[in-house]
């Protein structure tokens, strides 16, 4: 069956990562994280080797917990969004830990370059793991700080900038301005993807509408039509919103008994259109079984009882004229007594040659 989501998997859809791009994100890290680790390395080697050991264990601390925090998201992918909140407060704290071992030993241990370098490093990945809103202040900050520290402490005349430092600083614009395009372009796909939803889907059940369901129509199958049974009586009898969960539970109810290739729709009000595969004995057998099911399960606690019209749209024919022979097929149900299901005359079941 081809299911879509329903109404509360679309809030889901549109506040939560979903699982491919929590896929994608996570490849991406994994890549950065085996590119960038031949340099951390050899700073942890520099570290030590210049006796900067609070300067290494931080350091480490940082690439081993970046490490960690990545087998634990693989094993557990709903972990993604603390593990990166989690890596950005480390990398945060590594970027203030390598300016205050600048400001108490300026030049001893890292020169204002690789101090640069360093801090460009962490930047990025905090551009990385961080929305805009947060990752650019952030980074400006850490910036700015280590230019005062240059500035106040590396000895270099006021106002002079190496040559590493314009290209850290033509990097880092370069990172801030990628960074914001692509969440801006983030969130224009995701309200695109949005808008095709809410288009071509049902708000009150999540299923296909109407334009939805004639996009994805192709004859040479057979076509059902249900719909509710007494349905005025209940939203009369108890309201529009028990009505509403009636019509949530008779989706659902209806979805358990599709078989896969199936297309299901609501077409208005408490009626629903089917597109099965196989023949019109076979949507005879689906109409049969779906009755009974909806029969044997109460809907918001109420019994509830369905009509459906079966027909099979050959090829060749137009939608229009499949479905007004299923809806015929469906009214004939109604006063037939309802709860049943019939053809249309002309047709019998066993499909066509």
């Amino acid at each position: 069956m081809n299911r879509v989501p329903t109404a509360p998997e679309l809030t889901t859809r549109t506040t939560g990562l979903t699982a491919d791009v929590t896929r994608v994100k996570l490849r991406g890290y994994l890549l950065a994280l085996l590119l960038a680790s031949p340099g951390l390395i050899l700073l942890l080697l520099h570290l030590v080797q210049a006796g900067a050991l609070g300067l290494a264990v931080t350091h480490g601390a940082v690439m081993l917990s970046g490490v960690a925090l990545t087998v634990l998201v693989w094993r557990d992918q709903h972990r993604l969004n603390l593990a990166e909140r989690v890596f950005a407060g480390l990398l945060l704290l590594s970027g203030l830990n390598f300016l205050l071992g600048y400001a108490l030993h300026p030049g001893e241990v890292l020169g204002h370059d690789l101090l640069g370098s360093v801090l460009l490093f962490i930047v990025a990945g905090l551009l990385l793991v961080l929305p805009p809103l947060w990752s650019l202040p952030l980074s400006v900050a850490l910036l700015v700080t280590y230019r005062l520290e240059v500035q106040l402490l590396s000895g270099l005349p006021p106002g002079t900038r190496s040559l590493s430092q314009w290209v850290n600083l033509g990097m880092f614009a370069l990172l801030g301005v990628g960074v914001v395009m692509r969440q801006t372009l983030g969130q224009v796909v995701e309200r695109a993807h949005l808008l095709t939803f809410l288009a071509t889907h049902d708000p009150l059940t999540g299923l296909l509408n109407r334009r939805g369901f004639e996009d994805l129509a192709q004859p040479g199958r057979p076509l059902l039509v249900l719909d509710a049974d007494h349905f005025k009586a209940i939203n009369d009898t108890h309201g529009h919103a028990i009505g509403d969960d009636v019509l949530r539970h008779l989706a659902r109810t209806v979805e358990s008994q599709l078989p896969p290739g199936t297309l299901l729709a609501r077409w208005g009000g408490e009626e629903f259109v089917l597109l099965a595969p196989g023949d019109l004995t076979g949507g005879v057998l689906l109409a049969e079984r779906i009755r009974a099911a909806v029969g044997a399960t109460p809907l918001a606690g109420l019994p509830v009882t369905v009509c459906l019209g079966v027909t099979f749209w050959a090829d060749g024919e137009s939608f229009r004229d499949a479905f007004s022979r299923a809806d015929q097929a469906m009214y004939l149900a109604k006063r037939g007594g309802k709860n049943c299901v019939r053809t249309h005359p002309d047709e019998a079941p066993g499909g066509p040659d």
